[in-house]
């Protein structure tokens, strides 16, 4: 619309020039009329002459006015048209920057979305991660506090280890001294079980035979009425043998188990010496019987 108008508007310079026009028409008009009547031809002639020159020369000067105010306004025109031109380029131009700005202004307004999401995300994060940091800070100071009371405790643990530390060396000591006792308790009771031994074959060792002496002709003849009783005296003893066995086992526990009951006696409850006092505790009864049975039948 704009560039329409700018082409018409040169046509408007157009109306000062046809202006222009009029006085040079109205001074032929004029020079037409200023002629004398006619007195003879010639003198007629000549001045229809003269005036037609003039006017000649009038319409000359108006043609060349006109040439000169045309090719201005050509000129004028062109210029107007490189303008128009120029114009007409600028407002493409435009016309393009506008729909450049107005895509651009689109994929901004898009990727204004598109951040103030990423915004809501972030803030979103970011509560999520001061919720998270507040966690991890009451775990830290529950950890610091879990860790001052260990800490605590291993100081007392390490000062209980170093007591404890003490008393192993104390308690190596007293074992070293325990084991030194036993090997010595050990020798003793070899030597004790030897003399046992020693003392019983000396003082008991001919009274079985004599026994079996005294019973033989009784006993062991023929056709004797005391064989039967002599059988069932001998299954009742080995049942009494394995009744021994049993008890004597059972003793010796009791026995060990009393010993290391007490602090004085727990060194010396070893194999050995428990064996010893289970046997001596079954067979100085049965010893002692037998003693009083030989008495009584020497």
């Amino acid at each position: 619309m704009a560039v329409h108008r700018l082409i018409q508007f040169p046509i408007l310079f157009l109306i000062p020039a046809l202006l222009l026009l009029f006085p040079s028409l109205f001074a032929l008009s004029v020079s037409e009329t200023t002629c004398l009547p006619p007195h003879n031809d010639d003198n007629h002639i000549a001045c229809e002459l003269h005036q037609i020159k003039i006017k000649i020369s009038q319409l000359e000067s108006i043609l060349e006015e006109s040439m000169q105010y045309l090719n201005q306004k050509s000129l004028y025109l062109k210029e107007r048209e490189e303008i128009i031109e120029a114009m007409s380029r600028k407002i493409q131009s435009l016309q393009s920057t506008l729909d450049a700005i107005k895509n651009e202004s689109t994929r901004a307004d898009e990727r204004l979305g598109a951040l103030e999401e990423e915004v809501r995300s972030l803030w979103a994060a970011s509560r999520k991660s001061n919720f998270d940091i507040y966690n991890l800070e009451s775990k830290a100071q529950d950890a610091e506090n879990r860790l001052e009371k260990v800490t605590s405790q291993v100081e007392k643990m390490s000062d209980i280890v170093t007591e404890q530390w003490i008393q192993i060396q104390q308690l190596e000591q007293a074992l070293q001294i325990a084991e030194m006792r036993a090997l010595r308790a050990r020798r003793q009771v070899g030597y004790t079980r030897c003399t046992f031994l020693k003392f019983v074959n000396n003082r008991f060792g001919n009274h079985p035979q004599n026994l079996f002496s005294m019973l033989d002709p009784y006993a062991f003849g023929k056709g004797s009425s005391l064989n039967s009783y002599i059988s069932q005296a001998l299954h009742q003893l080995k049942r009494g043998f394995i009744v021994a066995k049993k008890y004597h086992h059972q003793l010796q526990g009791f026995i060990k188990q009393e010993m290391e009951r007490n602090e004085f006696t727990a060194a010396y409850a070893n194999s050995e010496l428990v064996f010893f006092l289970a046997s001596a505790l079954i067979t100085f009864p049965i010893m002692g019987a037998w003693v009083f049975l030989s008495s009584q039948f020497s």
